[in-house]
């Protein structure tokens, strides 16, 4: 039992209430009483707020934060991205500060500086809310006299950061918020649900979202832009190829030059990417050319028409969420779902592509989900076999996916000729989807791994995966391992590389243009600089170099000396 119980706070819930400047749907008045009287019991709260996108969740939580406050109570709001955080820390500032509640941010967007002050407000008392990604679950964040604890979109932490909030359950009240709409979700997702309030009901003057399949026509998209625009609204054009969204940005900002554009995705650095997505919030910037970092929960009420390129490689529920973004208020939005001109869609794409066009209405969310479920099947939640083809996608096509990783990565290097080196391994090296839940989010960090092509860019990635799903297990930390090497040993002279735990095995081709007594050489001075046992073997590719640990060996830095040593040799 929390061993008192949080009286009304007539004043400041009385502001609170005021401020909102739509009126309260019927469902929504029911959630908010329903949290408000899990407050007034003794026993901790512990609900699921569950309602379609934009439909209001927020507000409920904002009537939980004012009570707790209001009774000298510290709140923790945890959002699952940096740029959701950062969007809800600018709504939630804007409703609480005027009421004298302080608000404060702790990401990655923050200086270090900034996020010790933070941390010591905490203890202090100086702060009484905290808004922040998983970085709120660190052990450094020390919060004595926390009382709330809200999380946005559990389903997309991992086990480790949801053990954290299960240990944190019975000593403070949870309040958990999904705008998910697939049911089987609120059954995967681990907040123990024993009391659930939803909210089904559109706000007022809410319209439908016009959606429209096109074959992909630059005039087209002109004049869409243009027209939204013009009656002085912003524009989301999803592009989901970070590597030509340069040319997207140009090509807008040529058709339109009195316009702003700006790009925005997650490889960005802190700096422009907080610059850009907040300019675009603050109506600086027109047209926001993204990825799909705008999917959980950017919400700008000015931007009401919606471009997504190449729509047939998107999920259904995920383009249902990417929809969402637009129709925040009473302005009539579109979506416009593209695809390009001369390809015929295969039969699922096709299936979900005419699904989202067919379900327009407001609320629409489990109709879609049901309509997902037909498309890829259903299976046992509870068990090893997932929704429809999710086991395969957990486990066949990321073992393909792997497989490209360390052997055969596609794009751009093959349109260069260029030859890569082909890498085996014992190691288990994958991304656990325990400690990476959703399937979306793991396929797009072996993408981004597989085409990484330096240890800089492969640094890069990790950084970004551990900001969002926290310290990577063994498993991933041998994925990157993998990965550097693949990127040192690109080139011709390598045929193929075998890595284990106590030994690397690199095979060099016979046409480069050195002879074995060099090779020798080398590789001796390799072996000496490390302290390795070394010896060579004749395979049919060419030349065999075995290094064997006899320590703990750092791998990565033994084939950066080797491939320095080569670095330099002329292909015969």
């Amino acid at each position: 039992p929390r061993g008192f119980v949080y009286e009304k706070a007539k004043d400041l819930e009385g502001a609170i209430k005021k401020s909102f400047p739509y009126k309260e749907t019927k469902d929504q008045k029911r959630a908010i009483k329903d949290v408000l009287s899990d407050l007034k019991s003794k026993k901790p709260m512990d609900r699921l707020i569950c309602g379609d996108v934009g439909f209001g969740k927020t507000e409920v939580a904002l009537r939980a934060i004012v009570r707790v406050v209001s009774f000298g109570k510290n709140v923790l709001f945890l959002c699952p991205t940096t740029v959701l955080s950062d969007q809800h820390y600018i709504s939630t500032k804007e409703r609480l500060e005027p009421l004298g509640l302080r608000t404060a941010l702790l990401s990655r967007f923050q200086t270090k500086v900034k996020q010790k002050k933070i941390l010591t407000g905490l203890i202090t008392n100086q702060v009484d809310v905290v808004i922040g990604t998983h970085r709120l679950l660190s052990d450094d964040v020390v919060c004595p006299n926390l009382g709330l604890l809200i999380i946005d979109e559990e389903h997309r932490f991992g086990v480790k950061h949801k053990e954290v909030i299960r240990k944190m359950k019975g000593r403070v009240d949870v309040l958990t918020l999904t705008a998910t709409p697939i049911p089987r979700t609120l059954q995967q997702s681990l907040v123990g649900i024993r009391d659930t309030s939803k909210i089904e009901t559109p706000p007022q003057n809410r319209q439908p979202i016009k959606t429209y399949i096109r074959r992909f026509d630059w005039v087209d998209i002109k004049n869409k832009i243009e027209y939204e625009t013009g009656r002085g609204g912003q524009v989301y054009f999803v592009h989901n190829k970070i590597e030509s969204m340069p040319f997207v940005v140009d090509k807008i900002s040529t058709m339109f030059p009195n316009m702003v554009v700006r790009g925005a995705h997650g490889q960005m650095p802190s700096g422009p990417l907080e610059k850009t997505v907040l300019g675009f919030f603050n109506k600086k910037v027109d047209v926001l050319v993204c990825t799909t970092i705008i999917e959980s929960g950017l919400d700008v009420v000015n931007a009401n028409t919606i471009i997504v390129n190449d729509s047939q490689n998107f999920g259904l529920s995920q383009l249902y969420q990417i929809r969402g973004r637009v129709g925040r208020g009473n302005r009539q939005a579109f979506c416009y779902l593209y695809i390009p001109k001369k390809i015929k869609l295969l039969p699922d794409a096709y299936k979900r592509l005419k699904t989202l066009e067919y379900y327009t209405s407001l609320g629409s969310g489990y109709g879609v989900a049901i309509k997902d479920l037909e498309i890829r099947g259903a299976g046992n939640i509870f068990g090893h076999e997932q929704s429809g083809q999710m086991l395969r996608v957990g486990l066949d096509l990321y073992n393909k996916i792997l497989s490209d990783v360390l052997s055969d990565r596609s794009g751009d290097l093959v349109l260069e000729q260029k030859k890569e080196v082909v890498i085996n391994t014992n190691l288990k090296a994958f991304i656990n989807k325990n400690y990476m839940p959703l399937a979306q989010d793991r396929l797009n960090y072996y993408q981004q791994i597989s085409s990484a092509a330096t240890e800089k860019e492969v640094d890069e990635i990790k950084k970004r995966l551990e900001d969002q799903f926290g310290p990577t297990e063994h498993e991933t930390e041998d994925l990157f391992v993998i990965a550097k090497i693949r990127s040192l040993l690109d080139g011709v002279f390598i045929k193929k590389c075998f890595v284990d735990r106590s030994v690397i095995k690199i095979t060099v081709g016979e046409s480069i243009g050195v002879s074995v007594d060099d090779i020798i050489k080398k590789v001796g001075e390799v072996a000496q600089k490390n302290k390795l046992t070394h010896k060579f073997e004749k395979t049919k590719l060419g030349l065999c170099v075995v290094f064997e640990k006899e320590k703990n060996i750092d791998w990565v830095m033994v084939v950066r000396d080797f491939a320095v040593l080569f670095s330099g040799v002329d292909v015969g």
